[in-house]
């Protein structure tokens, strides 16, 4: 990057230094030019004075002698006069060629001398007179000492347009290459980073925009960090999980072949295998519901539901259970909101079977049901032991161990809340759980007109 930045800046270098050297030495140029013709300009009304002071032979003489006086001390410009049939009246001893130049000024004509010099000048045609009976006047003036002069800035411009496009080279490599320098260490510091190395961060910047980006690559390590241990944890807890099953499974087996034994018994061993089974395809179908909420996957088939109707149809499937336990269930609000109706009431399922494990017999459950503003709110509240304060940010992660609460939440597999967690993100909203002075709420929230179906 250093490399094609100064590479870059030499390029433009080239080009403003070239720009800049062209047109100083087209302006050098063209005053040079004006001043000339300026010059030539002023020799012609010279001699036009000169011919309107000779008014006789006599003065011819005199005439000579001014035009002479007019050249002395300026080698450069010739004069050359010549009379109506041709003859050269003064400059020398032949006539000089003219002809057109047409890159040079309008008016401005080639001129050369007898030598062969090319000169330029201008050729006016006059009036004639008694005296003289000049037709013709040509004046001209030397070139080289203005072309050399030229050539000379020149040769300055470009050594120092040459010099000043090195040093912006050198400049511009300096700086871009110090500038890039924390860049180069950035690119080794992440270069580095490995699975064995994730708590690693990139070390700070002096530069705003560069501290920026780091920032906010160090945010995304974060957010990755986090997520490989939440997948090497899920990994373990996984492995934790099906371990216990598989084990149940290949002992029953084991035995139930260690020696001939009756059909009954054989009986009795794959109905217990089919129950272990059972817990492990319900285990993998919520991985996968879990798996599918991950990816961003929304809530489908929505409808206008009636929350409180829901809650009783929860309620009633319960019963059975709340009347061994001896517990009461009682739900408390009425609210309707767009939801998928499935999904909801599994949420409450998980919710109200989480409470019914933790609240001591002759308790009350409560589900309060309501809306704030544009949510709607489903809480299941139960009295008990409460849950440690450090312990409700991981409420709802999967598998969470150490947590009694957890550990036998949604059909025993630690997977409950997660999935309650699931659906609210699912319908656009959010899970919470509160735990103080012995009663412990959880429940979630969600847009009450959602149309986040896909």
């Amino acid at each position: 990057m250093a490399l094609r930045l100064t590479l870059a800046l030499a390029a433009l270098a080239i080009a403003v230094f070239a720009s800049v050297a062209l047109l100083l030495h087209q302006g050098l140029e063209e005053e040079i030019g004006n001043a000339r013709a300026q010059d030539l300009e002023g020799k012609v009304d010279i001699v036009r004075h000169l011919l309107e002071e000779v008014q006789q032979p006599q003065d011819l003489e005199s005439f000579t002698h001014h035009l002479n006086d007019v050249l002395i001390g300026d080698g450069q410009i010739r004069i050359w006069l010549l009379s109506t049939d041709g003859r050269l009246l003064y400059g020398g001893q032949k006539r000089p060629l003219v002809r057109p130049a047409t890159h040079r000024r309008p008016g401005l004509m080639e001129v050369v001398r007898e030598d062969g010099l090319v000169m330029e000048g201008r050729l006016v045609l006059l009036q004639p007179d008694a005296v003289l009976s000049a037709r013709e006047l040509i004046v001209a003036v030397d070139t080289r000492p203005q072309q050399a002069l030229l050539r000379r800035y020149g040769a300055r411009l470009a050594t120092v347009c040459s010099a000043g496009v090195a040093l912006t080279v050198l400049l511009a490599g300096a700086i871009a290459w110090r500038s890039l320098r924390p860049v180069q260490r950035l690119s080794r510091e992440a270069a580095a980073l490995n699975p064995q190395s994730l708590s690693a961060r990139l070390s700070p910047v002096e530069t705003t925009e560069l501290q920026t980006l780091v920032h906010a690559f160090n945010r995304a390590l974060d957010r990755v960090e986090a997520a490989y241990e939440q997948l090497e944890g899920f990994s373990a807890d996984v492995a934790h999980e099906l371990r216990t099953p598989l084990a149940t499974m290949i002992q029953g087996a084991e035995v139930a072949l260690h020696r001939e034994r009756p059909a009954s018994e054989l009986r009795e061993t794959l109905q217990v295998n089919l129950e272990v089974l059972r817990e492990l395809a319900g285990l993998v179908t919520n991985m996968q519901f879990l798996a599918r909420a991950d990816k961003g996957e929304l809530a489908e088939q929505l409808c206008a539901m009636d929350l409180r109707a829901e809650a009783e149809h929860v309620a009633e499937y319960f019963e059975p259970l709340l009347d061994q336990q001896n517990l009461q269930l009682l739900i408390e609000g009425d609210a309707r909101a767009v939801a998928n109706p499935t999904l909801i009431r599994r949420a409450l399922v998980n919710l109200v079977g989480n409470a019914t494990r933790f609240t001591a017999d002759g308790g009350a459950i409560h589900v309060e049901i309501g809306a704030h503003g544009d949510q709607v709110r489903m809480a299941v509240r139960n009295p008990g032991v409460g849950i440690p304060a450090e312990l409700l940010p991981r409420l709802f992660d999967r598998f969470v161990r150490g947590d009694s609460a957890r550990q036998h939440s949604g059909s025993h597999q630690g997977l409950g809340l997660a999935i309650v967690r699931a659906i609210a993100v699912m319908h656009g909203g959010r899970v919470f759980a509160r735990s103080d002075n012995g009663w412990t709420e959880i429940g979630l929230e969600w847009p009450s007109g959602t149309t986040s179906a896909g």
